[in-house]
């Protein structure tokens, strides 16, 4: 397992800066989750799965992806089997490689669910997924180039990179060519409306709502609440959402502490903040090494209270492990705990693949699965390949299947809501040293 001192002051992808153009430096937080898996094999830009050309119309899939649990699928097909092609933008090499990587380490497995449970059927036509993975090479000038060779290969459907630079580059020829784009997340509408009329996101990251309910329910007199929360652009959507829901609910704000992305030493300023003896403290975001530095001061300084994040920190398990056992309670954040047996069905499935590659399966791969598997629900509801017939699809759905549950279409950046809004938000908490998850009502 990575330590401490190896993580050092590496930033994880939510804290990356958001600001449009800007071209992000360092290095990011790996998981040691993933320092624990074998390197047994390396990715490279492209899958090569292919569709079965010798089946005939009619095929049945089983997987067999778990010893207690086989999903099989009967798919009658007007012809032979077809490729559906969903492109993917990940960096698989660069300065962000480590953190990212992890999506592309989830493709092959993806696709195998989505085709072990018969793929896309369209008017009859049956079709399996084959997942492209281009490498943005950590660059908006790469990820460009990723998105122009898929568009020239045809591609129709792309999930985009995590990095909201590399985003913003690719959106305005994205848009042009109405490709339908699905990030996997997100927490800024802005790169949802009319401007970007075909882009999508599988999951908004507007945990407030939930982490709030949380709040309310497990640590009811809580009345007063210090924030302290990473300064830059990237942090600013959450942090305003994050205060002004806080004051909507009744609680009242004492102090609001924003440090800046090179700071080392949070003594000075958890002093601050505790001078003001807050009920809780909400970090709003941020990486694991930060997040937990703050907590162990706040706790070597006497603070007992809850400590928690509306958006995600890291992986849950990487969090307890940076944190004092004596300090480990009282802790929650906006982020599933992936490893819980609460996790859906595919997300269980999407595991037992992952670990068969002997890669470690974290947040990032389910992201990959639920990005592809709701693209896939658009296509087979507009029953056609034409964007425009699957972005009119999306529109219309009044539930929106998720593998993290349902949820609804939300955003309304200039009437348009493209952001899938969980029904119920997932927790993860730090109790005894341990970590539990639970799925949180969101209104």
């Amino acid at each position: 397992m990575a330590t401490k001192k190896e993580i050092g002051n590496q930033l994880t992808r939510r804290s990356f800066l958001k600001a449009s153009g800007a071209v992000l430096a360092s290095a990011v937080l790996f998981n040691s989750l993933a320092a624990c898996a074998p390197k047994t094999s390396t990715v490279t830009s492209t899958t090569t799965t292919t569709a079965p050309t010798t089946l005939t119309s009619t095929s049945t899939a089983t997987s067999t992806a778990t010893s207690t649990q086989t999903t099989t699928a009967t798919v009658t097909s007007t012809g032979p089997i077809q490729t559906l092609k969903i492109g993917m933008i990940t960096s698989l090499t660069g300065s962000l490689a480590t953190a990212f990587k992890s999506m592309a380490d989830a493709a092959q497995p993806t696709e195998d669910i989505i085709n072990q449970a018969g793929g896309v059927t369209i008017n009859g036509q049956q079709y399996y997924v084959r997942l492209v993975v281009e490498d943005d090479q950590s660059a908006p000038t790469s990820a460009v180039a990723a998105a122009t060779m898929l568009i020239q290969d045809g591609v129709k459907f792309i999930i985009a990179p995590l990095l909201p630079t590399n985003t913003l580059a690719i959106l305005p020829a994205l848009t042009q060519a109405k490709i339908i784009t699905m990030l996997p997340c997100e927490s800024d509408v802005l790169l949802f409306g009319p401007d970007n009329p075909y882009n999508f996101c599988a999951w908004w990251i507007k945990g407030t709502d939930g982490i709030y309910n949380y709040l309310k329910a497990n640590y009811p007199n809580v009345k007063t609440i210090s924030y302290i929360s990473l300064d830059d652009p990237g942090n600013a959507v959450t942090y305003n959402n994050s205060v002004a829901d806080a004051q909507n609910r009744g609680y009242t704000i004492l102090d609001k502490e924003r440090f800046p992305g090179d700071t080392t030493d949070f003594s000075a300023i958890v002093t601050k903040m505790l001078s003001q003896n807050p009920d809780a403290i909400d970090m709003v975001s941020g990486n694991a090494t930060v997040s937990t530095d703050i907590i162990n001061v706040a706790r070597d300084l006497g603070f007992s209270g809850p400590i928690f994040a509306d958006d995600i920190i890291s992986d849950p398990r990487l969090v307890v492990s940076l944190i004092k056992p004596a300090d480990a309670y009282g802790i929650f954040e906006g982020c599933p705990d992936v490893l819980s047996d609460q996790m859906s069905a595919p997300i269980k499935q999407l595991r037992v693949l992952v670990e068969k590659t002997g890669k470690a399966f974290i947040f990032d791969c389910v992201l990959t699965l639920s990005a592809a598997t709701l693209i896939v629900s658009g296509i087979q509801k507009a029953q056609s390949l034409d964007t425009d017939k699957v972005k009119a699809a999306f529109e219309s759905m009044t539930s929106v299947p998720t593998v993290f549950g349902t949820g609804t279409w939300a955003g309304n950046n200039g009437g348009v809501n493209h952001l899938v809004l969980l029904n119920s938000v997932p927790v993860s908490t730090i109790t005894n040293g341990q970590v539990s998850f639970q799925y949180v009502p969101a209104q």
